[in-house]
């Protein structure tokens, strides 16, 4: 080989076009696959949120029904995405979290506005004739990227942290976006928006007197200060590998498991395309 060749000095000429073409292909090919393993992931992590509603009695204390059609999530400041249920520490929670949120379809996020809402529904087994404890509500949310935007939207109750009394047992905190289907939402008459303490609401009457709706997504986490004075009502476990069967192609009860615990994160089956395809595509940029 001369000191003039041409692999030596314009290392793309390394790849005939022929190559290239055939590695391109390879792309487009196993696309499908990544899509469709990430599509995986996204119902089998709406099942596992839904059975966690379920499971924790949020349904049918706190919602009639949950039928959501995208994954949403939460991620505090000090920590990952939060799972569903989690028990975090009051100090971890005071300032609002980023949310992120995956639909099941592309269809599903096509509303321009969604309404956040965050209450405070007890421990299990609690009821309080006020109704819940709204912790944040913010009309004209916007979706991009997958990230939930609430900066700068019309806040009918600022963020404020949870702070569960001492002995009142896990509180389950729960995060909810519903379609906004007007520009604007104002919180019905009567509404109780307290600049000191986070106003009492019956979630329901709110939804439904501000013709909000249909719930996208939710997800919830368990705050609990000192040990509780009562025995909270028991809630059911999930056991992910029986939520969805998908057939063969489907993930296994280890993808499953997976997805429980990342609420919604890639399994290893498109993390192993990544992997394989991730020497092509730094061939392909030569």
């Amino acid at each position: 080989m001369t000191p003039h060749s041409p692999y030596i000095r314009y290392p793309s000429n390394m790849i005939p076009s022929t190559s290239r073409r055939m590695i391109f292909s390879l792309l487009l090919l196993t696309s499908p696959l990544v899509h469709a393993a990430q599509s995986d992931n996204t119902t089998l992590g709406i099942e596992v949120i839904r059975a966690h509603f379920q499971g924790a009695g949020l349904v049918p204390y706190l919602l009639a029904n949950f039928t959501p059609t995208a994954l949403l999530t939460a991620t505090y400041t000090g920590g990952g995405i939060v799972t569903p249920g989690q028990l975090l520490p009051k100090s971890r929670t005071q300032t609002a979290p980023n949310l992120t949120i995956t639909p099941a379809n592309m269809t599903t996020l096509l509303n321009e506005k969604y309404t956040l809402v965050m209450v405070d529904a007890w421990a299990p087994g609690y009821t309080d004739p006020r109704g819940q404890i709204c912790h944040w509500i913010v009309n004209g949310v916007t979706v991009q990227d997958h990230s939930v935007l609430t900066y700068g939207r019309v806040a009918v109750e600022q963020y404020r942290g949870p702070t569960p009394p001492s002995g009142s047992g896990p509180h389950r905190y729960v995060i909810l976006l519903y379609a906004q289907p007007f520009p604007a939402v104002p919180p019905p008459q009567g509404f109780p928006v307290q600049n000191n303490d986070p106003g009492f609401c019956h979630l329901a009457d709110y939804v439904k007197a501000s013709n909000i709706g249909p719930l996208i997504a939710g997800t919830y986490f368990t705050v609990e200060e000192g040990v509780a004075t009562f025995t909270p009502s028991p809630t059911s476990p999930v056991v992910t590998s029986t939520l969805l069967s998908l057939g063969s192609s489907g993930p296994s009860a280890s993808a499953a498991g997976t997805v429980a615990q990342h609420n919604g994160a890639f399994s290893s089956s498109s993390n192993y395309l990544a992997i394989l395809l991730a020497p092509f595509l730094w061939l392909l940029a030569l």
